[in-house]
This record gives C-alpha cells, structure tokens and sequence, in this order.
C-alpha cells in the first residue's frame, strides 16, 4: 500500500455517478451467549462445552447465525447533500445453529422489490418507498453517517454518535460512540484507509435499569473516485443483561459480530 507522506485535507464523500450500479456483498455472523448469573465469565469454557462446567452453568446456551446478502445500489439522482438511490437484494443465504454444525436454513435467489434510498454525502441513509426487507435494513437502514463533513488530512480524528435497538429488549435503545481516523492515502490521494474504534452503553433515556455495553473496532476503505466506501470489516463486542425467558432468572448475554462488506462497479 502506497502511503502519502504529507497530503493536503482531502474530502471524503459519499457520490457515485448517476447511472452507476455498485454490486454489494455482506457476511455476517452473529453468535450470542446467555451465561446464567452465578456462572462467572466462562464464555470460551462454555462454548466448547466441556464435561467439568459448573453445574449452574447447565443452562448456558449459544446461538450462532452467518448471512451472506448479494444486492445492488443504482444511483439515480445526484443533489447537492445526497443521492437517490435503488436498492435490491439479488440472494440471501442463512444458516443458523448451537452446538450442532451450521445448517444452510434459507436460500432466496429471488430477486426483492426495489427499494428506494437516500445516502448523503456523509453516509447516513433515509430509507423511501418501498417494502424494505431486513436484508435491506441491515445493509442500508443502519448505516450511521461515517464520514466527515469537513475535509481531512491524515492522522485526523472525527466522531459521531448513533442510537441503535437492543436485541432482547423492545423498544430498549443503545447509545454507539465511534472514533473514525484517516490512517493513510494512496499516492494519488484516490483511494483512503480509515480506521474506527467505539463503545455501546445503554440509552435509559426510555426509564429501563438493564445495562449493556460493548466496544466496536474495525476498518474501511473509501474510494475517492468511486465516491463510496468499498471494504468494511467490523467486530462488535457487546454484554447485556436479560431475564431467562425459560427461568425468569437475570442472564448475561454476551453478543459477537463480525461483519464484513465489499462493493464494486460495474465496469
């Protein structure tokens, strides 16, 4: 990689061509942990499930969940702080399992409805007409505006701030605090490699006492002549608390996610 060793600010920015179609590609996996109280932090312990685990920790179980969504975004119209956009979703493959292996659970080669977006230049997303499938949501729905809406040089911080739903508790809301970076350029300044490094606390703005936490880490690579970003690797490490649906006894939740997202144009 082709560092510049003194660059000039440069503007990150959302702004594919009209008429351009960018293919997007997302794994996903999510494994989720309840630990009953009183079972102490073994979470590794736990997920080999070894014959000497304590006995409260009997009821300890882990979900683990992999998505693989195929989609394409097909940029429209172009104004001065955003563009319209189509999004649809080409396949969809899931699995799901615990101890088990994996098992292929659906598989849609079925082309959705398109589905309007808006993306500004900063990266936030407003989802329009159109029944928006979760497949959707989850790529576009939840993307927090990234980038700054100032020029940046390298080694230059920025933040933003984003409510997101907690899985296990309707209506419950967390508070995602992310620091993004510019690490580098490229020689020709086209191509920026972004760093970014957050936490999750729990919003009890809604009256709720649970407690959740978590930290985020990961990269990006934005593509200045493309006027998107085009690799994204995340890893999501979140704690909870939630009442055993089965007991009704407090369990610690302990929640990965790893995901990661590539997108290219047409050539």
């Amino acid at each position: 990689m082709a560092i510049v060793a003194e660059a000039q600010p440069v503007m990150l920015q959302i702004r594919p061509r009209v008429g351009d179609t960018l293919h997007v590609r997302l794994e996903q996996v999510v494994e989720m942990t309840g630990i009953p109280r009183g079972c102490g932090g073994q979470v590794n312990a736990l997920r080999s499930r070894p014959k000497n685990i304590p006995a409260v920790c009997a009821d300890a179980r882990t979900m683990t969940t992999r998505m693989e969504v195929y989609s394409r975004a097909i940029a429209r119209r172009a104004t001065r702080d955003a563009t319209d956009m189509l999004a649809i979703t080409d396949s969809v493959l899931t699995s799901a399992g615990t101890r088990e292996p994996l098992r292929r659970a659906v598989n849609q080669p079925i082309q959705r409805a398109p589905v309007e977006i808006r993306i500004a230049t900063d990266g936030g997303v407003e989802i329009g007409a159109g029944p928006a499938t979760d497949e959707v949501r989850t790529l576009f729905g939840q993307m927090p505006a990234t980038l700054s809406r100032k020029a940046v040089a390298v080694g230059q911080r920025w933040t933003h701030e984003m409510r997101v739903p907690l899985a296990g508790e309707p209506g419950a809301t967390g508070l995602v605090r992310t620091t993004f970076q510019l690490d580098s350029l490229s020689r020709n300044a086209d191509v920026a490699y972004i760093s970014m490094r957050g936490t999750l606390s729990h919003d009890h703005s809604d009256g709720s006492d649970s407690e959740t936490s978590g930290s985020l880490t990961g990269t990006m690579r934005f593509d200045r002549r493309l006027g998107w970003i085009t690799d994204t690797h995340a890893e999501i490490d979140v704690w909870s608390e939630v009442a055993s649906r089965s007991s009704g006894r407090p369990m610690r939740v302990h929640t990965t996610v790893v995901q990661s997202l590539q997108v290219s144009r047409d050539k």
